[in-house]
């Protein structure tokens, strides 16, 4: 009896993270559409400006959402094991709010720039990759528990043994 009330509550939580993973990666291909039309037409410049605050933060959440969103699907499914199935949307939120507030910080920090200070960062970005801070960050991500590299479709397939 406890072995077939175990295999259920386990059918349950699969079901579960799949419905989450599913919601996940629905409401990220909903965001692309958003992106894309909310994003038809702009100027994508060096100098362009970024409009109101109410517009820049329609466009920078739901191109986060459609960009990051399928990233952490696999987080949100962990959650649904962990907490459960109202988790989910509580993660995602949280998730999304993080990213909002960082456009915020970018909206009120962005001036425009030309195409010296956009070389300029492209290639600080570059060399930052041969950088031992680099190497080190990397080293310790792939090392913790919950690292980078554990997410994706890798993440979904059942543990060894």
């Amino acid at each position: 009896m406890t072995s077939a009330r175990t295999a259920t509550t386990a059918s349950a939580g699969s079901a579960a993270a799949a419905a989450a993973l599913t919601a996940a990666l629905g409401l990220a291909a909903a965001s692309w559409v958003v992106s894309v039309w909310q994003m038809n037409g702009m100027d994508m410049g060096v100098a362009t400006r970024l409009g109101s605050f109410a517009f820049f933060a329609a466009v920078w959440v739901a191109m986060m959402a459609a960009m990051m969103l399928p990233g952490a699907a696999p987080a949100a499914a962990r959650a649904v094991h962990g907490r459960g199935v109202r988790a989910v949307p509580l993660f995602t939120l949280s998730y999304l709010a993080v990213w909002a507030l960082t456009g915020a910080v970018v909206y009120a920090a962005y001036r425009p720039h030309g195409t010296a200070a956009a070389g300029a960062v492209t290639i600080a970005a570059g060399a930052y990759e041969f950088t031992p801070l680099k190497r080190t960050s990397a080293g310790a991500a792939a090392r913790s528990p919950g690292r980078a590299s554990g997410s994706g479709c890798a993440a979904w397939a059942p543990a060894p043994g």
